[in-house]
């Protein structure tokens, strides 16, 4: 039996096209809790208070994991927690502080998100120094709520084009936080850290110190190709990730016992065209994962 492993649903990708239907996070903790394979579950930022009760309610009857993506916030807003505009770097902390608030409100123990654009060479210090800046403060805050603040990686050159990209510069910013702030982690993304020409099993061994959680999601490589890039796509052709490379990441997390403590939450990022494939979608990114975590004897 492996109880290292939890499997987790990314509501907000795997049920995309519905993911701002007020409630509709809330139905799905709820039937995905009684199926019993999911114990951990992402959501959006939810606004609504009595979605939000709806979910704290479901968090401490099944012992699940919440972690609160803001990235969605962040995107709707136009905020940048790296700005190099420290007016708008500050306005999207204190918003960021403001919903740690309402994730607590549904029983997070995790908010999630990603950083700003890259501004290049010449000016990506300043940018990082912000962006210290802002996380210890971020950290701060949730650390009244025994919450722990997740960053996400994303590429750098590829296709996001982000300021946290590559997986030794994200380690030595996320390790200076840590020294002031122990609630910090890393959410790894399979798709940006190929993106970023790395070596997937390599990059995690490296970040294995701070990675809570792993994403599987796949990328086109080929920049020749009309899909290049970060797209959300389904595991499999034209992309690079399959199911042995699945099960490689997931033995290589094994190894290295990250996050042994609390256990290493694993997803699959697939986002959902159409609501008439939602069924189909969410059926299958549940198989794909249980299939990859039978394979390394989870129970």
């Amino acid at each position: 039996m492996n109880n290292y492993f939890i499997p987790s649903l990314l509501i907000a990708e795997t049920y995309f096209p519905v993911k701002d239907e007020r409630g509709f996070t809330a139905d799905i903790i709820e039937k995905s809790t009684a199926e019993g394979f999911y114990q951990s579950f992402e959501i959006g930022d939810i606004q609504n208070k009595e979605e939000r009760k709806r979910i704290l309610s479901m968090k401490e009857k099944n012992d699940v994991v919440i972690t609160e993506w803001l990235t969605f916030l962040i995107d709707r807003n136009q905020l940048d927690v790296s700005s190099l505009d420290q007016k708008l770097r500050l306005q999207t902390v204190q918003q960021l502080k403001d919903n740690i608030y309402l994730a607590a409100e549904c029983g997070a123990s995790n908010i999630a998100f990603i950083t700003g654009p890259d501004p290049g060479s010449e000016r990506r210090k300043k940018g990082m120094d912000g962006l210290f800046e802002s996380l210890c403060s971020i950290c701060e805050e949730a650390e009244k709520y025994n919450i722990t603040v997740l960053v996400e990686h994303l590429d750098r050159i590829a296709d996001k084009k982000r300021i946290l990209g590559p997986i030794d510069e994200t380690v030595q910013l996320l390790l200076r936080v840590k020294e002031n702030y122990q609630n910090i982690g890393l959410a790894f993304d399979t798709a940006h850290s190929a993106l970023n020409g790395e070596n997937i099993l390599e990059a995690i061994e490296e970040g294995s110190q701070l990675i809570q959680q792993i994403h599987f999601s796949n990328a086109v490589l080929d920049p020749l190709n009309e899909l290049y890039g970060d797209n959300h796509m389904p595991i499999g052709s034209p992309g690079f990730l399959n199911n042995e490379k699945i099960f490689e990441i997931l033995q290589k997390a094994e190894e290295l016992d990250m996050n042994k403590e609390f256990g290493m939450r694993v997803a699959i990022e697939a986002r959902t065209p159409s609501k008439e494939k939602l069924e189909e979608s969410a059926e299958n990114v549940k198989n794909l994962l249980d299939n990859a975590l039978n394979l390394v004897n989870y129970k």
